[in-house]
């Protein structure tokens, strides 16, 4: 809603933000900030998905509604009438979608309406699904526009897997910075997570998955306990990895420095404990964990792949280390854990990249730009 002249108008631009699972993660993460975030005054958006399992208190804290419209079978026909329903119900000037599966029926169910539809890439994910071969060239036809969350991932899209849309952008993901900012640890905080007064601390935040590759981040902790004996490692954020981390913790004898805390509602706290940020992952589209840890202030080990090269400045803000490679990381995790005036260096150099590069107000103002510049086209 907009107020002009003293009187309440609504906004004639309503958004539909689509997604698969809205689930916590990265990309639903930046579903949801869009959504309560949009400028009033331009656009008035609402959220769809065909699952949801989280986020239920901060969208109803913002008061939107979220449509959830269930996809029962692999392709589900009724499927594209009953997003054809909704989007004509609420009058929707146009769809943003953030997987191949959104964007697929969303993109039929839009043509059906004539209603724009923009897709945001957040990942290799999308690109590496077994139906995107034949469901790619269709959209890069189908859709008005296709965001990149980053520039390396426009070019993997078009050299590896031959998606080339016709009027590609790029634009980063953001976080928010006044949210995340370097602040002094909490020591009730650090007592309840088991982290020792004095003791420098390793910690990543995200879902426990093969992708994460957290075996070679223990692996490479072990390497850097051997230079720094009271060091801590802390996992925030939980997943079917878990068993197997835990085991394998063991296994290296470094169960008693590690912590593996769940999921928490408090990351912007628990954040300011640590002193290093971890990122071991196979691959990454533009992290939003990496991103906020940055934005906390924290210098950033992070393997050299997908969108961290673009994120972390080698050498100012943090380490790039070879994916998979445990003892280069461990070598360069130990070098930081005994270089606190390094670490203090890098952490306010990462929290600066990230104000004036990726915050979230600018991300915000990208999108709504784009949204304008596709209406305008149509």
């Amino acid at each position: 809603m907009a107020r002009a002249m003293g009187v309440t108008v609504v906004s004639d631009k309503p958004v539909l933000q689509f997604v698969d699972v809205l689930a916590r993660a990265g990309a639903e993460t930046l579903v949801v900030e869009l959504a309560c975030r949009l400028d009033p005054e331009r656009f008035r958006p609402a959220v769809a998905c065909f699952r949801q399992e989280d986020f239920h208190e901060e969208l109803q804290a913002a008061g939107k509604t979220v449509h959830v419209v269930p996809k029962r079978r692999p392709f589900d026909l009724r499927l594209l009438l009953g997003i054809a329903r909704l989007v004509r119900r609420q009058r929707c000037a146009l769809v943003h979608t953030h997987d191949i599966q959104s964007a697929t029926y969303t993109s039929l169910a839009a043509r059906l309406v004539r209603v724009p539809v923009v897709l945001t890439v957040h990942g290799l994910g999308l690109l590496r699904q077994k139906r995107a071969p034949k469901l790619l060239p269709r959209l890069a036809r189908w859709l008005d526009r296709v965001v990149f969350v980053g520039h390396w991932l426009e070019r993997v899209a078009a050299e590896e897997f031959g998606f080339r849309p016709l009027r590609p952008v790029v634009i980063h993901n953001g976080v928010d910075v006044e949210r995340f900012r370097p602040g002094p640890a909490d020591p009730r905080l650090k007592e309840e997570l088991g982290l020792p007064q004095g003791a420098p601390v390793v910690g990543t935040v995200g879902n426990l998955r093969a992708v994460k590759d957290y075996p070679t981040l223990l692996r490479a902790f072990a390497i850097a306990l051997e230079r720094v004996p009271e060091a801590v490692l802390v996992f925030v954020g939980d997943g079917e990895e878990r068993g197997t981390l835990e085991t394998l913790a063991a296994e290296l004898e470094v169960g008693a420095n590690v912590r593996f805390v769940g999921r928490r509602e408090d990351v912007p706290d628990v954040l300011r404990c640590f002193d290093i940020f971890a990122l071991s992952s196979l691959t990454e589209g533009i992290s939003v964990a990496l991103l906020e840890a940055m934005a906390s202030g924290l210098p950033a080990v992070a393997t050299e792949t997908g969108g961290n090269p673009e994120v972390v400045a080698a050498g100012q803000t943090g380490l790039l280390v070879p994916v998979a490679d445990h003892e280069a990381l461990g070598r360069t995790l130990a070098e930081l854990l005994a270089d606190e005036p390094r670490r203090r260096q890098w952490g306010e150099a990462a929290r600066r990249r990230v104000v004036e590069e990726f915050s979230l107000e600018r991300m915000v103002r990208a999108y709504e730009n784009l949204y304008d510049e596709v209406l305008r086209g149509r």
